[in-house]
């Protein structure tokens, strides 16, 4: 993984917006009301890291998001053949490089 980091960054990142716009119930619109929420919404979430929390009203369980769990799953455990399956022993426990990795993937969402 570390050897095409540039790739995973981009490939995490696209799947983190699709994860990102059905887990937060982003969808589009073309009401200006509603256009205006969902920005508002995207900006509460990035203040502070607040998307990082179990709860991100509340700000606690830091890193506890089902956010992080979902893009795991869907990047490195999606199949049978996916690598992460065969060398799992190192994801047990998640890296914390690649809870960063993650993390950076989510703050340049837009």
């Amino acid at each position: 993984m570390t050897r095409c980091t540039s790739h995973v960054h981009g490939e995490l990142k696209t799947k983190m917006q699709v994860l990102m716009a059905s887990f937060f119930d982003f969808h589009a619109s073309r009401s200006i009301v509603a256009i205006k929420q969902k920005c508002d919404l995207a900006k509460s979430l990035k203040e502070g890291s607040h998307f990082v929390f179990k709860d991100w009203e509340m700000k606690c369980g830091i890193y506890k998001t089902k956010l992080i769990q979902l893009v795991v799953n869907d990047m490195w455990f999606a199949n049978q053949t996916n690598e992460s399956i065969v060398y799992a022993k190192y994801l047990d426990p998640l890296p914390i490089q690649t809870i960063t990795l993650i993390l950076t993937a989510v703050s340049v969402f837009n």
